[in-house]
């Protein structure tokens, strides 16, 4: 069964001349599922019927069943079959995963080759794992599962509880199509509102005799500091005054997006924000041109690194970490993920600048879709045991379980303080995300309310600090905001995939270009008409019909 179907996969993507497979999240009717699977040579006992409303008498199965998931890690995560999440979670249900590993930074690659293989998994798990594009647009064509007659109170009676209770999660969740292709990662909290938070290194400016800085003047005045006064005191220069990220995946976290924020308009990896109902294409605005010819100056002085605009994540991790300080700013979730544990204390939150004409703006992410991100698991067409997969996932809705896909399980990075579920401390050596990214998945399919917080989860300290970081330095200035995550028709997606790339492409080489050797104001007029040649209003066209669809049905 599973080879012809994998034949059958691998020749509609070599008739449609494909070179990618997203992955759905499965949610099929347990009837129909059962008909089919009893023509081929699986044993359909061992899938097993949700009994009352609920799956406390499905698991754990009599008899072991093995599915093939593959999954893109993020980059804290350890290998997925080490994890004690999953090792808990094989006992309490006999459920089995082999694991495919994709790698962050060749996960688009990687998920390629499996593809052209015709060797596919089970399912695809986690957040990274597949595009929103993708999963529309190859759920569209049959590779990927519809999931909704799944979502039901027999086979999934958790999620199905939290949709009845929240119907928005439901209209997040469905195609332009009418299908549900993939399960969502909901995590409401303020966390996500800005996921990128400014340092300066508060030691420095102390020693200095300077404040934190709230315009980009004072600002540079600071750099300027850090780079002529030797505040680490080593006698040497070897001071980094400021370094960021500035490719696609890292941009929103690790970029200066929000900085361009002090020019009138914030900056995304992708461009693309909503004001007012419009959709506004930021690269193309003349905030954009003013922050690009203001930033050169701080690169022509020395101020910001040159490095930032190619170096990698763990480059930027080396001249945070050590005990001898060389690192002055920087953006990041938090400080501790760049300068580690023993020197996060030694960084301050910088807030929202105000630029040279007043503008003091900040971008804010995910705040008109409450944190949901619907693209968490998806199942394929392959998956010999569909309706036994969604009872295995409806468990990651459950309060605890979920608690425990995002924090790490209970006993090991979590224990029970009369009823409430609190953090311990990571090991020596190791910061808490990295201790709780290597015990459980964190960006995965789960549900996490806010009202989950303060009562069955402690909001850990280094959350408490971060929202109370965004309350008072971010949250009145986050006026320009991301588009949300909505889903695109089959035709949008193949149309973003075709204009977006090479839009990006050119317009991250350009500024960077212009980022360091300036030009920007002469050669405007270029870029602009080429970003027209590039149909860069036909993309923003895309965009706003997808967002006027999403939001009327709200």
């Amino acid at each position: 069964m599973r080879n012809w179907k994998q034949w059958f996969i691998l020749f509609m993507v070599m008739v449609m001349s494909l070179s990618l497979l997203a992955g759905c999240s499965g949610d099929g009717s347990g009837s129909d599922s059962k008909t089919s699977e009893s023509t081929s040579n699986t044993d359909t006992s061992k899938d097993p019927e949700a009994p009352n409303g609920d799956n406390e008498g499905v698991f754990p199965l009599s008899e072991k069943v093995t599915l093939k998931m593959a999954t893109c890690k993020h980059p804290n995560n350890g290998p997925f079959e080490e994890m004690d999440f999953f090792k808990q979670y094989e006992e309490k249900t006999n459920v089995q995963i082999e694991w495919t590993d994709l790698e962050f930074a060749q996960c688009e690659e990687q998920r390629n080759l499996i593809l052209a293989s015709g060797d596919l998994p089970d399912a695809f798990y986690g957040t990274l794992a597949l595009s929103g594009n993708d999963v529309i647009n190859y759920g569209g064509q049959g590779m990927l599962v519809p999931l909704e007659e799944y979502i039901n109170k027999e086979t999934m009676p958790n999620l199905t509880a939290l949709i009845e209770a929240n119907p928005e999660f439901k209209s997040i969740m469905t195609a332009p199509d009418g299908h549900i292709y993939s399960l969502p990662s909901i995590r409401e909290l303020m966390l996500w509102l800005s996921p990128d938070m400014m340092y300066l290194n508060k030691e420095w400016l102390d020693q200095l005799g300077l404040e934190v800085p709230k315009t980009t003047d004072e600002l540079k005045t600071v750099l300027e500091a850090f780079k002529t006064q030797d505040p680490n005191g080593n006698g040497k220069n070897d001071e980094v005054p400021f370094s960021f990220l500035w490719d696609f995946a890292n941009y929103n976290v690790n970029g200066i997006g929000s900085l361009f924020g002090a020019f009138g308009r914030a900056d995304s990896a992708n461009h693309m924000f909503v004001e007012d109902g419009k959709v506004v294409f930021s690269a193309m605005e003349e905030e954009y041109k003013e922050g690009i010819a203001y930033f050169h100056t701080y690169f022509k002085d020395g101020l910001f690194d040159k490095e930032s605009l190619a170096q990698d994540r763990n480059q930027l991790v080396g001249k945070g970490s050590g005990t001898e300080q060389r690192l002055g700013g920087f953006f990041s979730w938090n400080a501790f993920s760049i300068v580690g544990a023993e020197n996060d204390p030694k960084y301050v939150v910088v807030p929202a600048l105000k630029g040279p004409n007043g503008d003091q703006v900040w971008r804010k992410s995910l705040g008109n879709n409450q944190g949901v991100n619907p693209f968490a698991f998806s199942m394929t067409a392959v998956n010999e045991h569909p309706e036994l997969t969604m009872q295995w996932m409806d468990l990651a809705y459950a309060t605890d379980t979920s608690i425990e896909a995002g924090w790490g399980p209970i006993g090991v990075t979590l224990e029970d303080k009369d009823g409430q579920l609190t953090l311990k401390e990571a090991p020596a050596g190791m910061t808490t995300d990295q201790y709780v990214f290597k015990t459980a998945p964190v960006e995965a399919p789960y549900a996490i309310l806010e009202e989950t917080y303060g009562t069955r989860l402690a909001l850990a300290e280094k959350d408490k600090i971060k929202i109370d970081g965004i309350k008072e330095h971010y949250l009145p200035y986050m006026t320009s905001e991301t588009f949300p995550g909505v889903m695109f028709t089959a035709e949008e997606s193949q149309k973003i995939k075709t204009l977006d790339t090479d839009l990006n492409s050119y317009i991250s080489q350009t500024s960077a270009k212009w980022l360091l050797e300036g030009g920007v104001e002469k050669e405007w007029d270029s870029y602009m008409a080429n970003l027209k040649k590039m149909k860069v209003d036909e993309l923003v066209a895309i965009y706003q019909t997808a967002y006027d669809r999403f939001m009327s049905a709200q």
